[in-house]
């Protein structure tokens, strides 16, 4: 039997996990066994998308207020909930499928609570980085299986805690799977922290009697059907929103009604009769207008990304520059010091060098002289020629000797 241990950051719904959504136009889900469903959340009284919002608020408001003080165009912690980089990580859990299950729930929950007590213990021992935010247990479908959402964080030098997968992970102990290799998309802490859990669920599940069928599939591992269905409900949900929107294209689009086409119902309600095709239009129109509503918030969610990105690389270059303003104003430091010095300082310059290396034996007393007074400093316009000069004339005393003891 095929288990499953997904985490995705750009696709998962609170309101789907809570089925604080449209169920009557789920017809996937069973509402007789709706209340056989399991939820946890991190506030109890509260729907899991205002939890998630209250959370954000607690403990990463001073982040976006940091960050804010940068960008021209604010955000808010709505924003943060969206963009892909700081919202939370959805991890969904599944024994089996629609063809081939378990038959008992109760080895499902003996499975699902083993492993969450196995990963609350593991982030305490390892520094409390990961925040589970909420969890669902869904027996109204298909197929039994989990919803875990949880975001991981970081708290900087200042004290100011910030969301930071990868930070998190290393802060944790956890290193790339190839430790010896530079880090990226093959080879990273999160990849290596995936392997271990989903090993785990793999043992708690086989610890129970499951026979797991550990071939892997050449293929990426794809969504379950339930959870597709989901999201075309929930974006039947963003088109239902639009019917007020709707309402108003009718009165533009037909301005004065004709007398012809008004009707009076025996209940007194007045009714607009259409054509076929004008129905049709209307109809249309409706459609577009949820799928056109659809695209702008995705769009709204890439342009949100797209001024994080811009801001961070701006951010960079300013650190930058004032790294090399303040090389600049060292160097000049230096250079005045040096000025100041003459020729006594370059030639302390010249000894200590040499003396940082090694003490010199003869042959290089007797390329330096006393105190390095063998060079007339004043002829070399920087201590660094001073110094290639001294070293040729090493270099070729060293080779001359060599030549007269062979």
């Amino acid at each position: 039997m095929k288990v499953s241990h997904n985490n995705s950051r750009t696709q998962g719904s609170a309101s789907h996990n809570d089925r604080t959504f449209d169920v009557d136009k789920a017809d996937h889900i069973d509402q007789e066994r709706l209340k056989d469903n399991r939820y946890w959340c991190v506030y109890e009284d509260l729907s899991f998308e205002e939890a998630e919002r209250k959370f954000y608020e607690e403990h990463y408001g001073q982040m976006v207020k940091d960050q804010n003080q940068h960008r021209p165009e604010k955000l808010d912690i709505d924003d943060y909930l969206r963009v892909s980089r700081y919202c939370p990580e959805e991890l969904i859990l599944q024994i089996g499928n629609v063809d081939e299950t378990i038959k008992d729930p109760a080895v499902f929950d003996a499975c699902f609570d083993e492993y969450i007590k196995y990963l609350e213990e593991w982030n305490k021992d390892h520094g409390n980085h990961m925040h589970v935010l909420n969890w669902a247990v869904h027996k109204d479908e298909a197929t039994i299986h989990a919803h875990i959402r949880r975001v991981w964080d970081y708290t900087t030098k200042d004290g100011t805690v910030r969301i930071g997968l990868d930070r998190a992970l290393k802060e944790a102990g956890v290193q790339p799977p190839e430790p010896g290799l530079p880090e990226g998309r093959r080879n990273n802490r999160k990849m290596a922290f995936d392997r271990m859990m989903r090993a785990r669920w793999i043992e708690i599940c086989e610890e129970r009697g499951i026979t797991v069928d550990k071939k892997p599939k050449k293929a990426r591992h794809l969504k379950i059907d339930d959870y597709k269905r989901d999201r075309h409900i929930e974006a039947i949900e963003h088109s239902r929103g639009n019917t007020r929107m709707v309402g108003e294209l009718v009165r533009e689009a037909l301005g004065e009604i004709p007398e012809e086409k008004k009707t009076v119902a025996k209940d007194g309600r007045g009714y607009v009769s259409l054509a076929a095709e004008e129905y049709e239009a209307l109809r249309l129109a409706a459609a577009q207008m949820g799928l056109d509503k659809e695209e702008t918030a995705r769009k709204e969610r890439e342009a949100a990304e797209a001024r994080l990105r811009a801001e961070e690389m701006k951010a960079h270059a300013d650190r930058a520059q004032e790294g090399n303003l303040g090389l600049q104003a060292e160097i000049g430091r230096l250079k005045g010091q040096i000025a100041e010095g003459g020729p006594s300082l370059l030639a302390d310059v010249m000894r200590e060098g040499m003396q940082a290396v090694r003490e010199p034996d003869e042959r290089e007393l007797g390329v330096l002289g006393e105190a390095g007074q063998a060079y007339d400093i004043s002829r070399y316009a920087s201590v660094y020629e001073a110094m290639d000069s001294l070293e040729d004339a090493y270099l070729g005393r060293e080779r001359r000797h060599e030549e007269e003891e062979r």
